[in-house]
């Protein structure tokens, strides 16, 4: 039996996580079966198993798709050259950018089922946080840091408290942009910008 290539494998790995995105996003987590993600890759559920073994297995592999995305688009940015706000103002314009094309509007109502599907399963909770957040607020935190360093950040903000905040309202915008899509992104964008450009590049203060 000839053997069957990397490239197969990754391919119809692929398959199976674009035909569940698509079921999650249309139906829901709990709503979804195997069957369901079966038909809409036309596989039977005998190929399906061999690279997943539960609905679960592909949650969580769809997360670690969303983390190699994340460290690519990181990577992206860092290579640009220029200053580490610079850097920042990429990742703004290309990640709220995103929530205004129309083939994110899939991974947009995914998302959402995501976050409610981690409520309730810890299989999902910890892939989602290794998956995405902690990838984004560490990428996003060491920028940050590299801004304070580069003198044009204030050094007595927590690095790690500005990742958070600024993942927060990114993750904020994509629930509302779901629910409204007339929302100005490109507004809201900007915004974020000014956040770091201006309020905090001045002295901290407690309230």
């Amino acid at each position: 039996m000839p053997k069957v290539s990397d490239a197969h494998i990754e391919a119809r790995h692929q398959q199976i996580l674009e035909a569940a995105r698509a079921c999650f996003a249309r139906q829901g987590f709990h709503q979804t079966s195997i069957q369901d993600i079966c038909r809409e890759a036309e596989l039977s559920p005998g190929a399906v198993y061999k690279y997943f073994p539960s609905k679960e297995h592909i949650i969580a592999a769809s997360c670690l798709d969303c983390q190699q995305a994340g460290m690519e688009m990181i990577e992206s940015a860092r290579s640009q050259g220029g200053t580490a706000l610079q850097a920042l103002d990429f990742l703004v314009e290309h990640g709220f950018g995103m929530l205004d094309q129309e083939e994110s509007r899939e991974f947009m109502m995914m998302s959402v089922q995501l976050w409610s599907e981690a409520l309730r399963s810890s299989e999902v909770k910890d892939a989602l946080l290794s998956g995405s957040y902690d990838t984004w607020v560490q990428g996003l935190a060491g920028l940050f840091e590299q801004a304070q360093k580069e003198g044009d950040v204030d050094p007595g903000l927590d690095a790690t408290s500005f990742a958070r905040i600024m993942f927060g309202l990114w993750h904020g915008l994509l629930l509302h942009k779901s629910l409204d899509p007339d929302i100005d992104v490109n507004a809201c964008a900007k915004l974020m910008q000014v956040l770091y450009h201006g309020i905090f590049r001045t002295p901290a203060e407690t309230p």
